[in-house]
C-alpha cells in the first residue's frame, strides 16, 4: 500500500483528499504545518508527498528545501499560486512536480502515478554517462551536485534524471515528446510547461555557480524539437 503525505493548513482538502486516497488504496497522512510535515515525513516514510505554499509560520518553499535534504521522496506542490517564479521558486527548491488549485481528480491521480513509477521503475533511471567536467563546470549525477569553483548546487531527482538524458543524447536532442512522456507520462501542454519550468531552475542553479564567469549555456532550446545539452569546448574564452 502507498503512502501519501499531505502537508496543508486547510483542513476541510485534507479531509476531502484523504478520504479519497484511502477509497484509491492508499495509506494516508497529514500534517496542516511544515514543521509538523517535515516530522511527519521522518516518521512515516511516505512515497510520495502533497505540499501546500501558502501556510503560516514555514511556508511550503522552506518546508519544501528542508524535506529534500532528508528524503529523495517525490513531492507535488499543490498550490493557489501558479505565477511562474512561484513555480520555479518550488521546483529550485526541490519539488518534483507541480498542480495548480483548483484540480481535477483524474489529473491529480495521473501526476501522482507518475511521481510513484518514476520513482520505482529502475528503467525510468537510465544513466550511462553520469558525469560530465570542463575547464568550469563538473556534473556528478550519483552525488546529485553541480560543481564550479568550490561551489555547488544540489539537483532535485527531476533534475538529475533530465540531465542524465542529456548527457547521454548529446549528439542529439532530446524531444520534448521523450521528456514529457519518460517524466510525466503523457504528452499535452501540462507536461510541456513542466518541463519547461525544471529547465528553467536547471539553468539558473548553473548561471548561480558559473554565469559571471562565462558566455556558454549548457543547455540550449532546438525550437519545435527539444533540449540539447551542449558541452563547453576546453579553452573557450570566459
Amino acid at each position: 500500500m502507498d503512502k501519501i503525505l499531505i502537508i496543508d493548513d486547510d483542513l476541510d482538502f485534507i479531509q476531502m483528499l484523504t478520504i479519497k486516497f484511502r477509497l484509491d488504496g492508499y495509506e494516508v497522512f497529514s500534517a496542516t504545518s511544515g514543521w509538523e510535515g517535515i516530522r511527519m515525513a521522518y516518521e512515516c516514510h511516505p512515497d510520495v508527498i502533497l505540499l501546500d505554499i501558502m501556510m503560516p509560520e514555514t511556508d511550503g518553499f522552506d518546508t519544501c528545501h528542508n524535506l529534500r535534504r532528508m528524503t529523495n521522496t517525490p513531492i507535488l506542490i499543490l498550490t493557489a499560486r501558479s505565477a511562474e517564479s512561484d513555480v520555479i521558486r518550488g521546483l529550485y527548491q526541490g519539488a518534483d512536480d507541480f498542480l495548480s488549485k483548483p484540480f481535477r481528480h483524474d489529473v491529480l491521480d495521473a501526476r501522482i502515478r507518475a511521481l510513484l513509477r518514476r520513482a520505482r521503475d529502475p528503467q525510468q533511471q537510465p544513466a550511462k554517462a553520469n558525469q560530465y567536467s570542463d575547464d568550469i563546470m563538473s556534473i556528478d549525477l550519483d552525488s546529485q551536485y553541480i560543481v564550479s569553483l568550490g561551489k555547488r548546487q544540489k539537483l532535485t531527482p527531476t533534475e538529475r534524471d533530465i540531465l542524465s538524458i542529456l548527457l547521454n543524447s548529446v549528439d542529439r536532442s532530446a524531444t520534448y515528446q521523450e521528456l514529457a512522456m519518460r517524466f510525466w507520462g503523457r504528452y499535452d501542454q501540462n507536461a510541456k510547461e513542466s518541463l519547461a519550468v525544471h529547465i528553467t531552475s536547471l539553468r539558473k542553479k548553473m548561471r548561480t555557480l558559473c554565469d559571471a564567469l562565462y558566455d556558454h549555456e549548457y543547455i540550449q532550446n532546438q525550437w519545435g524539437v527539444g533540449y540539447l545539452f551542449v558541452p563547453r569546448k576546453l579553452g573557450q574564452p570566459q
